[in-house]
């Protein structure tokens, strides 16, 4: 360990040295430089004719700085008319050869080291030194305790003076090239407030040369005593003694904390601080000063107790922090004008803000009580005042919210679940007698009343006289519906409550009122007017579908939520505002992330009722907001979230008629797979009329979502197809039963349907010369594939019933499969010819040539007597007319 110590001390030692020695080569580089360029001075002077001084004197210093005016004289005293005279050229001079400059990262690194390192290595070399001249004399046994810390305090105060000392003389001005970090008084000062802490605390924790409250005293003496010397030293010696004061109570501890002496000490830290930071403009001082309240509050407010005093001391605590920071911020910075726009001052917001932490938590540990209660409306109400009063820091109103909803949502009650009265099918049915019956549920009925009328006045008196009327508006909406919101989850437990739903009504009927007035009183050219009636607007939305949500079964509460989004919409439509869109956007975000948490809209309520259940109306109603909200927001303005309606209408379109199949083709068991080739051929059958609308619409509203969303619902819905209905539903692979023969009407569902949609969507994404040629292609060869399928399945149930993986293909089966397949080439060539289109009449042809070699090489030895012979003669016959009608397309043509 000595070993270890020693090593460490002489490379302190040597970094020492070293950052001297290269401060005296720095300096003595600087005096030859200087030497170089007087030299190179001088000559200069001398090839220009001027006298020669010797060095150092005063006409040394003249010539030099006369050196301009006499290289300019001679080339502008020459009179114009005079004539040029044919001057010799001077005798060749040796070029003088420049100093070549240090590169630059040489020269930082050599600033670095003498202004910054020596003195940063110094300091650290003063402190070190004293605590191995300590640790020197504890283990030679040369000094006792009190001697030690005698020592260290005398250390402490040779650093303290050596620091002023310093500050008083010449010998460390500040430098405009060195950092202010590095100033030597105040390193030195630095080390002596941390030598001075260190002593005392170990004389009281180490030592116990001292009791609690000496310490303590002591202790917090040197804290302020750091705070005033930062007047003369700089913000660094303020935030050490910032640290120093609020760490001693904690470095200092008792088994009986006494609260109301820890607060007077900690607000007179906290206002000390304040002044130093407001005399020298230390706003960096002050936020950490306010912010250094915060976790003192929580940690007393935890340390609580519910029973005496606590509770009140603990309240009054943050409520002195919170004015003392509120001037601090707000009062004492910004002018106090309502009507003045001012850019938003963020720091103050976010400073303030952190109170709601403090505050809530003191509701949540005295269970709302009186003091607790008022302590959570005097902060709300202050920051909607200052919000009101110093538009700057308008955010503040967003904290108010915050501390009232979430102290509201604080507050100790008991649940009702067990006294619920009502219904036989188990639904909680609440009456106001219900509310009212325990002594907490009053208390927070009363509580909850008063906050709302305050705060709803307060919010709209704002919003008639303060430039801040949006922000303002947010807190007179929010808090009286919020309030509601959290009565209803802290009392009801998500059962139906006519009596909150009542008052949610009144609170939309008052919303509605306020509505209205301001946009018959207010002017909308004045400063954020349309912001404030849009809020109150959103507001009165809001407050009728949390009726809604009361009142009615818990599936309403989605609905509620998707109409929110047109009624947005609709309000927009009058006062074209743009964060209603983000309003409406945030809304239906809400309801995307309600059916991620809850896909089947009433969990477990849903019941078997197929098509006519929650499903179609949990997912239908948000289907048609979404378009309806599209398309209006569409007809006054297009934007980057119109799409995103448009996609969400289309979307959840798809998931009404998935879902509802889903739920009809398993009896109700959402969880469970896809039944069968039906219920695949209806998802397929699904997606392919969704991208068929999308391509109807996108021709009369042209916009991403129905161009691109046109091809990847369509490719989508076509690789289902290929995959579900090919393989992974088939029932020649799966052998699922089908019983219905070749009219079964599960192979309609399955194959035809889908078919009929894919050629559908061909068709149409041909007519459109936007549309890539391979979707086309890929539509209609995917079609071709589903009925290729529904014909031969059919054909083969017509034979077999049951599973049709497991019977022989007989006689009569293998002849229908040729006449078949031979009629569907037939009908292709048809269409072909028809339309015009060689692809097709191309697909004709190979399945006629498929026929052909099945009937040759298969039904040949397959077939016997009579069908052989019938085969033969029918595929003739077709031959013959295909031959007849190609001779008669190509003289057509000719």
């Amino acid at each position: 360990m000595d070993s270890l110590v020693v090593l460490v001390v002489l490379a302190l030692l040597a970094i020492l040295i070293g950052s001297i020695l290269g401060f005296v080569s720095f300096g003595r580089t600087n005096e030859l430089r200087r030497e170089l360029a007087l030299l190179r001075d001088r000559l200069a002077a001398v090839e220009a004719g001027a006298p020669l001084a010797a060095p150092g004197t005063d006409a040394a210093e003249e010539g030099i700085a006369e050196e301009p005016r006499a290289v300019a004289t001679p080339l502008a005293s020459v009179p114009e008319e005079a004539e040029p005279v044919a001057a010799e050229p001077p005798e060749p001079q040796p070029a003088a050869v420049p100093e070549p400059a240090a590169p630059a990262g040489r020269r930082d690194l050599e600033e670095a080291i003498g202004t910054r390192w020596a003195v940063w290595v110094g300091g650290l070399a003063l402190a070190l030194g004293g605590v191995f001249l300590v640790r020197y004399s504890i283990e030679a046994g040369l000094i006792g305790p009190a001697a030690r810390i005698g020592l260290g305090l005398v250390f402490a105060a040779l650093l303290l003076g050596a620091g002023e000392w310093l500050r008083r003389t010449a010998l460390a001005e500040p430098s405009t090239t060195a950092p202010a970090s590095a100033y030597v008084p105040g390193v030195l000062t630095a080390a002596g407030v941390v030598a001075a802490f260190a002593a005392v605390y170990a004389a009281h924790a180490l030592y116990g040369l001292i009791g609690t409250g000496a310490a303590f005293v002591a202790l917090a003496a040197v804290g302020f005593g750091a705070l005033a010397l930062a007047l003369l030293h700089g913000p660094a010696i303020a935030g050490l003694g910032l640290v120093a004061s609020y760490a001693t109570p904690l470095l200092v501890s008792s088994s009986q904390p006494q609260f109301g002496a820890l607060t007077v000490y900690l607000l007179a830290v906290t206002a000390a601080t304040f002044a130093v930071a407001r005399v020298r403009r230390w706003r960096g001082l002050a936020v950490a000063a306010a912010l250094g309240t915060v976790p003192w509050s929580v940690l007393m407010i935890g340390s609580s107790s519910p029973v005496g005093t606590d509770g009140a001391i603990t309240a009054l605590h943050v409520a002195a922090s919170l004015a003392m920071t509120l001037y601090v911020f707000v009062v004492s910075i910004h002018p106090r004008d309502p009507g003045r726009v001012d850019p938003i001052d963020r720091v103050a917001v976010a400073v303030l803000s952190a109170f709601v932490l403090p505050v809530v938590l003191q509701v949540a540990q005295h269970d709302g009580d009186d003091v607790s209660f008022a302590l959570m409306t005097a902060a709300a109400a202050a920051f909607v005042v200052a919000a009101y009063s110093w538009p700057a820091v308008r955010g503040l109103a967003g904290a108010a919210v915050a501390i009232v909803l979430a102290g509201y949502f604080s507050f100790g009650i008991a649940y009702l679940v067990p006294m619920a009265t009502g219904a036989d099918d188990g639904t909680a049915l609440f009456t106001a007698a219900d509310l009212l019956s325990a002594d907490n549920n009053r208390r927070m009925v009363v509580a909850g009343v008063t906050s709302g009328l305050l705060f709803a006045g307060l919010g709209l008196f704002g919003v008639l006289g303060s430039a801040a009327r949006t922000a303002l508006a947010v807190a007179g909406a929010a808090i009286p519906l919020g309030l509601v919101v959290v009565f209803y989850l802290r009392t009801a437990d998500f059962a139906v409550s006519y009596a909150v739903g009542a008052v949610a009504l009144v609170v939309a009927g008052w919303l509605a009122i306020v509505t209205e007035a301001l946009v018959r009183r207010l002017d909308p050219r004045e400063h954020g007017v349309d912001g404030a009636i849009a809020v109150y607007a959103v507001a009165t939305v809001a407050a009728l579908g949390t009726t809604a949500a009361l009142v009615l079964e818990r599936g309403f509460l989605t609905i509620a939520l998707a109409l929110l989004v047109p009624a947005i919409a609709w309000v927009e439509t009058a006062r074209p505002v743009r964060g209603l869109r983000i309003a409406a956007a945030g809304a239906a975000a809400v309801v995307a992330g309600r059916f991620v948490w809850d896909p089947a809209v009433v969990g477990t309520d849903l019941g078997t009722t197929p098509v006519f259940n929650w499903l179609l109306y949990g997912y239908g109603v948000p289907a048609l907001a979404f378009g309806f909200a599209a398309w209006r927001f569409g007809r006054n303005r297009m934007d980057r979230l119109v799409p995103l309606f448009e996609a969400l209408a289309v979307i959840f379109t798809a998931l009404t008629a998935v879902m509802v199949i889903h739920h009809a083709m398993n009896g109700g068991r959402l969880g469970a797979a896809v039944s069968g080739v039906a219920e695949a051929g209806l998802m397929v059958a699904t997606m392919l009329a969704v991208s068929l609308g999308m391509q109807w619409i996108g021709v009369r509203r042209p916009g991403p979502v129905f161009s691109t969303g046109t091809l990847l619902v369509g490719t989508v819905g076509l690789a289902a197809a290929a995959i579900g209905l090919g393989v992974l539903h088939d029932p020649l692979v799966t052998g699922e039963p089908i019983d219905g023969g070749a009219t079964d009407a599960d192979l309609f569902l399955g194959y035809l349907l889908p078919a009929t949609l894919a050629f559908a969507v061909a068709a149409l994404a041909n007519l459109r010369p936007d549309r890539p040629v391979w979707f086309v292609r890929l539509a209609a060869w995917l079609g071709g594939l589903c009925a290729a399928l529904w014909v031969t399945i059919a054909v083969r149930a017509a034979w077999h019933a049951g599973d049709l993986r497991l019977d022989p293909i007989e006689e009569g089966e293998l002849y229908a499969y040729s006449a078949v397949w031979l009629v569907a080439g037939l009908v292709v060539l048809g269409l072909g010819v028809v339309a015009r289109a060689r692809a097709v009449r191309m697909v004709a042809a190979a399945i006629v040539t498929v026929v052909v070699a099945k009937v040759f090489l298969i039904d040949t030895a397959g077939l016997t007597g009579g069908l052989r012979a019938l085969s033969f003669i029918g595929l003739g016959a077709v031959l013959v007319v295909v031959g007849l009608a190609y001779q008669k397309l190509l003289r057509r043509r000719a």
